[in-house]
């Protein structure tokens, strides 16, 4: 016999589907606004960014929904005494926006975290659409950051949208954020953190399939600098070819991936890897090159029993050991020992695959879906770590769209997946969050 609390939270969950089939054109015109709206990051956060414009979309739409709005920059003044913390980026212009509806009391308070800045487009002629068109063919909405990630933010505040025009009064609080500089390494998130915003768990919208992801590998950028002794190559016996050198050392970082694959496992996440993804080096094909300056970046897997400061202190040893190594064995990187520096990283964050937000949210998936949700990490890292280290707030990352869209010419994601996200996130909030019986 179904009782009363249940009965009505069936009415209210088939209003919210209802809504989104009658309000769904209005959603979509919505995620367009956001695609349409150029929100690059430059230079990686370092030279600033261009995300203003979209946060002033966000900041409207959240103030006519009727939240309180916090907006804020990031100051490295306060986020510097975090692990982590990429100082020295271009903060001018751009604001963090936060949107708070409170509840009425007596239930779990919820976080929405989601980012507005994009990577640059790259190479206009690559794209057969304009990468601000936020057009649509078909199932597919076009447009840089379609994917990555104004979806899952527009969901996220289309949802809020939802619970709002169904009159829904929820108990617990619901914090919206959208920041900015993710691309950068989370600096807007952070900036969020040393406000004091945390909740009783926290959603973070990167494209996932709408699969949940309650972990994220860690990840470290090395700048590695090898000298060498530069002469014409006509003489070159009696220069020292530091590419050469370089050479030596990138196949110690091999070998240490090797050893890597080998030896470390985790239930949700990959093997760790290192990939090259610059080397630069020598003036001419007649100069033996006198520097050549390779660029890495590695992920790897928290650990189960150590914080991740520690397991990222195990892991830059063992990069460090595996080149200095090298070195001492070659009588001339002995004597010239190479610059490494770390000059980006994110530590890696899991939280318990029996915690109560992963599992009522593969009850919502299961129940909209009617299958099993997939419980999976995510090969690279995201703000995520940010609001679970720093924030204490239990995290998972749900999103729409398929990761392999992000930062990739002609980008677009499932507007009906985009539909989904919506349902699954308005159905999570009132679920997680309570609603008032009366």
């Amino acid at each position: 016999m179904m009782n009363n609390k249940t009965r009505m939270a069936e009415k209210i969950l088939e209003k919210i589907s209802e809504k989104i089939s009658s309000c769904g054109n209005q959603y979509i015109e919505f995620l367009s606004q956001l695609v349409q709206t150029d929100t690059q990051v430059i230079g990686h956060g370092v030279d600033g960014g261009k995300e203003q414009a979209g946060q002033e979309i966000v900041k409207a739409r959240l103030s006519r929904l009727g939240l309180s709005i916090d907006e804020f920059p990031v100051e490295d003044d306060k986020i510097r005494k975090y692990p982590g913390a990429n100082l020295g980026h271009n903060n001018e212009g751009r604001n963090n926006i936060v949107g708070v509806m409170k509840g009425i009391g007596g239930g779990r308070s919820l976080i929405l975290n989601g980012h507005i800045d994009t990577m640059p487009f790259g190479d206009r002629q690559a794209w057969s659409k304009d990468p601000f068109s936020g057009m649509i063919e078909g199932d597919k909405l076009y447009g840089l950051g379609s994917t990555d990630m104004k979806a899952s933010l527009s969901a996220m505040i289309m949802a809020l949208e939802v619970i709002k025009s169904c009159d829904i009064k929820l108990k617990g609080d619901l914090i919206l954020q959208s920041v900015v500089d993710e691309e950068g390494g989370g600096n807007g998130t952070l900036a969020c953190v040393e406000r004091g915003y945390k909740a009783d768990a926290a959603i973070v919208g990167e494209p996932t399939h709408l699969n949940i992801q309650p972990a994220h590998m860690g990840f470290m950028f090395h700048e590695i600098k090898v000298s060498g002794l530069s002469i014409h190559s006509s003489q070159l016996w009696n220069g020292v070819n530091a590419i050469d050198k370089a050479m030596k050392i990138y196949k110690s970082l091999q070998e240490l991936e090797h050893y890597w694959l080998m030896t470390e496992r985790h239930p949700l996440l990959p093997p760790p890897t290192i990939n090259l993804g610059v080397i630069e080096g020598g003036i001419a094909g007649s100069v033996v090159p006198g520097s050549c300056t390779m660029k890495t970046c590695l992920h790897y897997h928290p650990k189960s029993g150590q914080s991740f400061e520690e397991t990222r202190n195990i892991v830059n040893e063992q990069v460090q050991r595996a080149i200095m190594n090298t070195a001492q064995a070659d009588p001339w990187l002995a004597e010239h020992p190479p610059e490494i520096t770390v000059y980006q990283e994110g530590f890696p964050f899991e939280t318990d695959v029996n915690h109560p937000v992963v599992e009522e949210m593969s009850n919502i998936i299961h129940s909209l879906f009617n299958k099993e949700a997939i419980i999976e990490g995510m090969p690279a890292g995201c703000d995520a770590r940010l609001l679970s280290q720093f924030g204490s707030t239990p995290t998972i990352i749900v999103g729409c769209g398929d990761a392999k869209q992000a930062h990739t010419v002609d980008e677009y994601v499932s507007v009906s997946e985009y539909l989904k996200c919506i349902e699954v996130y308005a159905n999570f909030i009132v679920s997680w969050c309570g609603i008032d019986s009366q």
